[in-house]
């Protein structure tokens, strides 16, 4: 019989069937608590060794790819900034599109990265709003080609109430298969309107009528933070020396240019209005009330401007 080394075979042979002899014994007496496991983590390790060598499409060898940086350009978005109509409303449906660049890599090359991916979900949500792939090829908005970073538009509907915070899932994939870590990002969805407001109003304090008709020129300045061109309407009301208001209520000005208006230049944000006032009306202190209105229907300070008719 040839000599074997006596280090390693008779050993290796004595723990295995130790195990087998305990394990045949388990119904007659109980083995030690260390020792009755070590025939199902053999079975376990043999069935792991043959999943690995039975699965040829997986590749073993290289890196998972990493995402070290991803930004969504812009990153807060005013929906009361978008237009789509005369008036804002609330069940308006607002078309967004944004930017979203992110730097992906392996140890072995960026070469290597097969594709990039983006989802944008509502919180809360599973189900994506928009999905892509983004591109690292110099066309924009990705700005140099193979610098590592991958860009690409992700365009959406929501209404404009649905405000909160949008979440903008990127994942990498290598060309070996592997896929990185899910990177998030946040994107703000907001209303931020903001009211108009309502300065330097031109009109008489005292009208003397003399049994004729006065022509009345009524200007007021309308500015608004979130542009000029948000400014819906102007207008005012006025209220009789008796208080009832007047039948005709409300009274619209005008940004026009038009002279019959009583506006001097269009666009410069002075409103303005010619009204007559006849003969016969009553005398006494008349009150103009002046208020601005923007796209979302939000009203400025109101100024209050008395004028006293007389005969």
């Amino acid at each position: 019989m040839s000599r074997r080394h006596p280090g390693f075979f008779p050993r290796t042979r004595f723990r295995f069937s130790l195990g087998l002899r305990i394990f045949s014994r388990g119904v007659h007496s109980r083995p030690a608590e260390g020792c009755r496991f070590l025939p199902l983590l053999g079975l376990m390790i043999l069935g792991l060794a043959c999943e690995r060598a039975g699965n040829s499409v997986i590749d073993v060898n290289g890196d998972v790819p990493l995402l070290t940086t991803v930004v969504v350009s812009p990153s807060s978005i005013n929906t009361d900034s978008i237009n789509v109509g005369p008036s804002r409303q609330p069940e308006d449906v607002l078309h967004l599109k944004v930017a979203i660049f992110a730097d992906a890599s392996v140890p072995a090359g960026a070469q290597q990265i097969a594709s990039v991916q983006f989802s944008v979900l509502q919180e809360g949500s599973t189900t994506p709003l928009a999905t892509g792939e983004l591109a690292d090829d110099g066309t924009a908005p990705d700005e140099a080609k193979g610098d590592g970073t991958y860009s690409g538009w992700a365009s959406f509907a929501i209404k404009r109430v649905e405000i909160g915070t949008y979440q903008v899932e990127v994942t990498a994939q290598a060309a070996n298969g592997f896929r990185s870590s899910t990177f998030l990002a946040s994107l703000e969805i907001v209303r931020g309107n903001h009211p108009p407001l309502l300065s330097d109003l031109q009109a008489p304090d005292t009208v003397k009528l003399a049994n004729e008709d006065r022509l009345l020129y009524l200007h007021v300045r309308a500015s608004d933070p979130d542009g000029l061109s948000d400014v819906q309407r102007v207008a005012f009301n006025s209220y009789r020396p008796d208080g009832t208001p007047s039948n005709s209520n409300p009274f619209q000005l005008y940004d026009d240019g038009d002279a019959s208006h009583g506006d001097n230049a269009p666009g410069d944000g002075i409103y303005s209005l010619s009204i007559v006032l006849p003969s016969t009306s009553q005398t006494g202190t008349y009150r103009f009330e002046f208020q601005a209105f923007d796209r979302s229907n939000e009203g400025s300070n109101v100024i209050v401007h008395p004028i006293t008719v007389t005969q």
